[in-house]
């Protein structure tokens, strides 16, 4: 028997094994986690106490850069990572102002595909999801189902959003976004965020609760220089790279404490 916070069992999906998609969803007051994700989620909580903070920050940092490149005129997303469905979705957002804009979502974890592909589900055609590894990036790129949903040739917004930092070095996430500016069209842009190494390793805390509890990724805080080092290749927009709260905040937007801040965040353009 579930209770009202526990979603259904798909295939694949183990309830037993904290995943991150899941625990993200349970800092931004989602349902569809299970004891396991919500146990490792307070755990972190103990020693990294503004994790729920950051996580809505890191939400609204994509709604506002989403808004900010349709504004520049971009009318297709990838979204890499996308993580559980939340709302506002990427497509939901850009499609107030662009209704046929096109969204390809991406991401490998089991229980993030059931939940995109159920919301989707006979309501759209201009929005997909895609099963792939975030460290074959060549496998994405070339994806029958995202050269068939999204033309490369054109301007296009890629979405890394608290996606890098579940990536080890061995990983070579920069691999990743080289792979993704190489194929860009001049005029796309790349809407990142990243967990900041803070000076007081409160994020490496945090990030030390996740492999001991042996969660479905590893979470690796970098620092300032290794972030800006993924838009090599790139123009910052306004405002560059900053904490999450600071990216073109809106009025009335609830701002960060200082010690509150653990995301850094950007959008670069491809000239």
């Amino acid at each position: 028997m579930t209770d009202d916070r526990t979603p259904s069992l798909s295939s694949g999906v183990d309830p037993n094994t904290p995943s991150i998609a899941r625990v993200y969803d349970y800092f931004l007051d989602g349902k569809d986690n299970f004891a396991a994700d919500r146990e490792l989620a307070e755990q972190v909580m103990k020693v990294a106490p503004n994790a729920r903070t950051t996580a809505r920050a890191n939400r609204t940092f994509l709604v506002r850069a989403t808004e900010a490149v349709v504004e520049a005129g971009i009318r297709q997303f990838v979204d890499l990572g996308t993580g559980v469905p939340t709302s506002p979705n990427v497509h939901e957002v850009a499609q107030r102002t662009i209704p046929d804009a096109r969204v390809a979502y991406v991401d490998n974890d089991p229980i993030v595909l059931v939940h995109a592909r159920a919301l989707l589900a006979g309501i759209r055609s201009d929005v997909i999801a895609i099963e792939a590894d975030l460290r074959d990036p060549k496998n994405i790129l070339d994806h029958p189902g995202l050269r068939a949903h999204i033309d490369l040739s054109q301007p296009t917004a890629f979405l890394t959003v608290a996606m890098l930092h579940l990536l080890t070095d061995e990983d070579r996430p920069e691999k990743l976004v080289e792979a993704v500016r190489d194929r860009m069209a001049p005029g796309s842009y790349l809407i990142l965020s990243h967990l900041w190494d803070d000076p007081d390793g409160v994020a490496r805390a945090g990030a030390e609760e996740y492999a001991h509890r042996k969660a479905s990724a590893s979470v690796v805080p970098r620092t300032t220089e290794q972030i800006q080092r993924f838009f090599d290749g790139f123009e910052l927009i306004q405002h560059g790279l900053v904490f999450l709260d600071q990216w073109r905040p809106t009025e009335g937007m609830i701002n960060a404490r200082a010690d509150d801040r653990f995301g850094l965040c950007a959008v670069g353009r491809k000239l």
